[in-house]
């Protein structure tokens, strides 16, 4: 039988355990909580059929003593009821293949116990959405993403520093969900320069094969600057796997949950590059001041031309401008036909910011490159406040 607990406001709860001290440990966070709601309590997992039954809008937190397969049959058989009832499992080891099957009968959460404050919280704000949508069935409006691309047809050009550290700042500037997608399947860095040990990769989400807004929410990680990141494979050999009109999915489901979402692309046109470009709204075309790096540039803003990428959304970074070589600025912009937006200068930060996997948003934020990295912001962030004439 249900017992009742403390009562508070917003969320209601609901804890299934067989242990009466994992219950009140849990309560003991729950306190902490000013969403928890009234908080009941139970030993019987079969108390969880009557809720799904109901289709009562609750959290369920299923204690660490019931593991998935006492819960499995019973999911299956109410899945339509999880639109409703979040079950938020805690498991003392948490693998792969359990974090698979949980998604597949969309459990929402699950967390290692015993459980850390944050991560419970970060659970409950994204189980809040069933109770806005119970409220507030008419207020959900379209969310309007940008789309920006840091793409090099020359490896070593400084991609995947530039759009860490990019991402970094426009989260700190504008204070709204920003994530990261590393497209780079073979060999993508964007998870080790931000000092991120990935648990599961878009690898996994294939797997799993489920783009909603929950799912992603599960897969997406969050680093201490609040970015969001999907990392590439581990294993360069899963990346072949992927496939293009898969990692589409993945962008559009990245979309509906996040204000900007950054793409590291990897270096040349590959499928997903071409199949992500007209979905672009900016590109940062990223070149080194050597002369196959320039050739290679003008050979890209050529083909963009002949694609019919707007030229108005493509802008031309150079990495490293201050490296002593024989080519000056202006050869640079007559052989590629269009002026060099941002220039870069080398900093001695950057190989230290990368082997500490710290940012240097974070680490050296009034350096000359994180500067002209904020600098950066200004393309964005002016075009994006233009204001948009209304069709007659």
């Amino acid at each position: 039988m249900i017992k009742a607990g403390k009562a508070m406001n917003k969320i209601p709860i609901v804890i299934i355990d067989k242990e009466e001290k994992n219950i009140d440990k849990i309560l003991s966070t729950l306190e902490l909580f000013e969403e928890a709601g009234r908080i009941r309590y139970s030993n019987d997992i079969y108390d969880l059929e009557l809720l799904l039954a109901r289709r009562i809008p609750t959290v369920v937190i299923i204690g660490p003593t019931y593991n998935f397969k006492n819960i499995e049959e019973m999911l299956k058989h109410y899945n339509n009821s999880l639109n409703h009832v979040r079950i938020v499992m805690l498991a003392k080891e948490i693998s792969a293949e359990l974090l698979r099957s949980a998604i597949k009968l969309n459990v929402h959460d699950i967390i290692e116990y015993p459980i850390q404050e944050k991560d419970l919280k970060d659970s409950f704000k994204r189980a809040s959405s069933i109770f806005e949508a119970v409220e507030e069935p008419d207020s959900k409006n379209e969310r309007t993403c940008a789309k920006i691309m840091f793409f090099s047809t020359k490896g070593g050009a400084g991609n995947t520093f530039l759009s860490v550290n990019f991402a970094i700042a426009l989260k700190l500037k504008i204070k709204k969900e920003v994530a990261i997608y590393d497209l780079n399947y073979q060999f993508g860095d964007v998870a080790l320069v931000m000092n991120i040990y990935p648990k599961n990769t878009i690898f996994d989400l294939m797997t799993v094969n489920k783009y909603d807004d929950e799912n992603l929410d599960v897969f997406l990680i969050r680093h201490n600057s609040g970015v969001r990141l999907l990392p590439a494979p581990i294993d360069p050999s899963q990346g072949e796997a992927i496939k293009a009109d898969t990692s589409v999915k993945v962008l559009e489901g990245m979309s509906r949950i996040n204000d900007y979402i950054i793409i590291d692309a990897p270096s040349g046109f590959n499928d997903e590059v071409l199949a992500f470009l007209e979905k672009m709204d900016y590109i940062f075309l990223v070149a080194t001041k050597d002369v196959p790096s320039v050739k290679n540039l003008k050979i890209c803003l050529q083909l963009l031309e002949r694609l019919n990428y707007p030229r108005e959304k493509t802008f031309i970074v150079l990495n490293r401008a201050d490296s002593k070589v024989d080519i000056e600025f202006d050869e640079i912009e007559k052989t590629i036909q269009r002026k060099i937006d941002i220039k870069i200068p080398s900093d001695r930060i950057v190989p230290i910011s990368i082997n500490k996997g710290i940012p240097a948003i974070f680490n050296a934020p009034r350096s000359p490159i994180s500067k002209n990295i904020v600098k950066m912001l200004d393309f964005i962030i002016t075009k994006e406040k233009k204001p948009v004439k209304l069709k007659n």
